[in-house]
């Protein structure tokens, strides 16, 4: 299970806000969508050589995905058998995974361990959302 602390310093109001979102599905997409946005706000920061901001929103891109991940898992389908929203979710990560990599040439180099970081995780996250959708489809419960 994917531990998320999102009481701590550092996290924006609107990833606070989208924790709350009682939908899961619901929860997950705009995670996922707020993830995207600091990754080109952590561009951003880092191209005009705000690297203690772009370091911060590194972070928030991380606990976005977290949450989204968790949120998929609250929602209870099987991605074998109804892959669609972890489909979208695997597309929204890869695509915030583009944009990492995008970034790198502009991190200050005391931050490439942060950056590391951030990126692995998105990048497990991604492989774990591809994997659930390809995996094998749970059986049925019987009907009495």
């Amino acid at each position: 299970m994917v531990s998320l602390c999102l009481g701590g310093e550092g996290v924006s109001a609107d990833l606070k806000t989208i924790a709350a979102e009682p939908d899961p599905a619901k929860r997950a997409r705009l995670a996922l969508t707020n993830g995207e946005r600091a990754t080109t706000q952590a561009g951003d920061k880092c191209r005009a050589s705000d690297f203690e901001a772009c370091t911060a929103l590194l972070a928030e891109v991380r606990e976005s995905v977290e949450l989204a991940l968790q949120s998929l898992q609250a929602t209870g389908v099987d991605p074998a058998r109804r892959p669609g929203r972890y489909k979208e979710a695997e597309i929204q990560t890869r695509r915030i995974l583009h944009l990492l990599v995008d970034l790198k040439t502009y991190i200050h180099p005391e931050d490439e361990a942060d950056y590391e970081s951030v990126r692995r995780r998105v990048s497990d996250i991604n492989d774990r959302l591809l994997s659930a959708i390809m995996g094998k489809k749970k059986p049925r419960p019987k009907k009495k």
